[in-house]
């Protein structure tokens, strides 16, 4: 009896053992189809891209391809995170960097209501401009950790206003110290004064040393200056905008 409650004690540790494995593997982030990385990269690459989608709870994935085909990079990009359901949560909020080997290109989407404002369309061109070095010099690892450096730090300061908040703090620190120190050094100033603004001279004069037998003004000239007002017709001018993503998408990037 004892040896049989042994057996069912030990299946039930391996099949929760097994559960648990299965629940903490990891979701597919990192599609390396042009096999640019060596195993030991991937492995890291895989490491990073993990601990930073799940502390945020926004995906960051990278994917190689050989090339796009017959559709553009921008529609590409697009197709591959919407048919591989790539994003976490209901929103979808994810970052994906692809790479198109044979064109020579690179594209960024962001997308779900944080990736797409952690990673605007200007953030995308910044990044762009760090990892373009390295893929153009063919240190795609290194350009890969500057990417999921980048956007670790973009989704950190969206979330938790870091180091933002910081700086404002900051400023705002500044800005007090600045005025308390006017003060006291205007109080400091106001005391080291031992003789006090006269309106008229009348302070300087001795009491009845000098009198004024007449008096008299003399108007001598005067300067005119004129000038011509030229009177403009208004004219109203107009102007347009537009924006790369519909407010939840941003899709941006060049080549390499």
């Amino acid at each position: 009896m004892k040896k049989l409650v042994s057996i069912l004690f030990v299946l039930v540790m391996s099949m929760a053992l097994s559960c648990t494995a299965f629940g903490a593997e990891e979701k597919e982030r990192l599609y390396d189809y042009a096999d640019l990385l060596t195993d030991a990269q991937e492995e890291a690459l895989v490491n990073k891209l993990n601990a930073v989608s799940n502390e945020f709870k926004v995906d960051i994935i990278i994917a190689t391809v050989d090339t796009v085909g017959a559709f553009s990079a921008d529609v590409y990009v697009e197709m591959f995170y919407d048919d591989n359901g790539l994003g976490f949560g209901a929103n979808r909020d994810g970052v994906l960097l692809l790479v198109a080997m044979n064109e020579r290109e690179y594209r960024i989407l962001s997308n779900g209501p944080i990736g797409a404002a952690a990673i605007s369309m200007k953030d995308i061109e910044d990044i762009g401009d760090e990892i373009t070095p390295d893929l153009s010099a063919g240190d795609y690892a290194g350009a890969f950790h500057t990417f999921a450096e980048a956007c670790e730090y973009q989704i950190n300061g969206e979330i938790n206003g870091f180091p933002f908040r910081l700086g404002r703090t900051l400023l705002i620190s500044l800005g007090v110290g600045f005025l308390l120190a006017l003060i006291v050094t205007g109080i400091m100033s106001s005391q080291l004064k031992s003789v006090k603004r006269q309106l008229t001279a009348k302070e300087y004069i001795k009491k009845d040393s000098m009198q004024i037998t007449s008096a008299k003004e003399l108007y001598l000239y005067c300067v005119v200056h004129r000038e011509e007002i030229q009177h403009e017709t208004s004219k109203s001018s107009g102007f347009s905008s537009s924006s790369g993503s519909s407010g939840s998408r941003n899709v941006g990037g060049g080549k390499f």
